[in-house]
């Protein structure tokens, strides 16, 4: 059983952590059965963006995930008047996103989850791309990491996938599930979602 990490965040887009959430519950069902996603945050609830509060299943201030369980670390973006940006500062946080990168597992940053991953110092001479609009505040940033910024919607770069808007959130979903299991279970999940 393979299984994926959704590392949520205070102030994290609804829209960026439900695609994963519904292709890998679809999945469950309709597909392979063969990959379990697990949510985890700093917080024992999570108030995102729009206030929709999100319990995640692994509280990491009490708990720690065993990095070799899992296949992939999906990172969503969300909104820094929400305390978006704090939790990448910690130390912990850094450190799974290191550790992901390290052993060669998937690493996605969806939107301004991107700038988690320059924080934690993995786009170092990799191709990136993070939001694109707001006068480039965040796509500028992407240098000050040493990374190479590059103006698309989704940018993969061996085992990092990064993109640039919510939208792009459920086609990340999808690619990762075809990543992780195959081209024709992907499309069977997608069909029985009604996206085919």
């Amino acid at each position: 059983m393979k299984k994926i990490f959704l590392l949520i965040s205070q102030g994290t887009e609804i829209l960026e952590v439900a695609p994963f959430i519904d292709i890998f519950g679809w999945n469950s069902i309709v597909g392979k059965k063969n990959i379990i996603l697990k949510t985890g945050g700093f917080h024992s609830i999570i108030s995102n963006t729009w206030n929709l509060k999100i319990v995640p299943e692994i509280d990491l201030k009490s708990t720690s995930i065993d990095i070799d369980e899992y296949e992939a670390l999906v990172i969503p973006g969300g909104f820094g008047f929400k305390g978006f940006f704090e939790d990448m500062k910690k130390e912990k946080f850094k450190e799974i996103v290191q550790s992901f990168y390290e052993k060669d597992k998937i690493v996605v940053g969806i939107c301004t989850g991107v700038i988690s991953l320059g924080e934690a110092g993995i786009l170092k001479e990799r191709k990136a791309t993070t939001y694109l609009y707001d006068n480039n505040r965040y796509f500028n940033q992407l240098e000050k990491y040493g990374a190479i910024p590059i103006r698309e919607e989704i940018v993969i770069d061996k085992n990092i996938i990064t993109c640039s808007a919510p939208k792009n959130a459920i086609e990340v979903g999808f690619l990762l599930l075809s990543l992780l299991s195959d081209e024709e279970n992907m499309k069977k999940v997608k069909y029985n979602m009604g996206f085919l």
